[in-house]
């Protein structure tokens, strides 16, 4: 079983990079500048979903932002979901269910993807599949996210933090960088 998903994920990454990045305009922006932002995040338990909602929530407090957009990726069955995954209107989610077998989604992310971020911010920690292609494809002005992962080829800003760090430390960084109203 081990050597099939290794299999499947090998073609994944493979697609990933063949395909063609989708044209976009580009634009730096702070979070005293961005109207719009879009949130990528890796579905893991119930106080890490907190954790995110937190944070925007302390986004749109702070900065006065109109929108924030939220998807995550569950590596459940859509069967298997856990009872507090209900979400709201600005949290979506997609499931294993949504994929195909390269894990590339198929249901779920068109309208995040086609929506006109100003920033897009991927809290996944950029090595979660599913999230690349969403983040590869997105029509975001700036997208911003974790050097040395897989994701880093997509981004326009990265923060370097070494592997897997605490969701509270990387939001931390963001917040360093990206509150400077001098950042453009």
């Amino acid at each position: 079983m081990k050597l099939i998903q290794n299999i499947k994920h090998a073609a994944g990454v493979r697609t990933l990079f063949k395909e063609p990045e989708r044209e976009r305009q580009t634009k730096g922006a702070n979070f005293h500048s961005a109207q719009r932002i879009g949130i990528l995040y890796n579905d893991s338990d119930e106080p890490h979903f907190n954790q995110i909602k937190n944070y925007c929530k302390s986004l749109k407090d702070k900065y006065d932002i109109k929108s924030i957009m939220v998807i995550g990726y569950v590596g459940l069955p859509y069967k298997k979901l856990p009872v507090w995954q209900a979400q709201k209107l600005e949290y979506s989610f997609f499931t294993k269910d949504d994929v195909n077998w390269q894990m590339k989604p198929i249901r779920q992310v068109d309208t995040f993807i086609q929506e006109d971020f100003d920033m897009l911010i991927d809290l996944s920690g950029g090595n979660v599949l599913p999230l690349n292609f969403v983040l590869k494809q997105s029509k975001a002005k700036m997208k911003v996210g974790l050097k040395g992962t897989r994701a880093e080829r997509f981004c326009d800003f990265l923060i370097e933090m070494g592997t897997n760090p605490a969701l509270d430390k990387f939001v931390d960084q963001l917040n360093l960088y990206l509150s400077n109203p001098k950042i453009k």
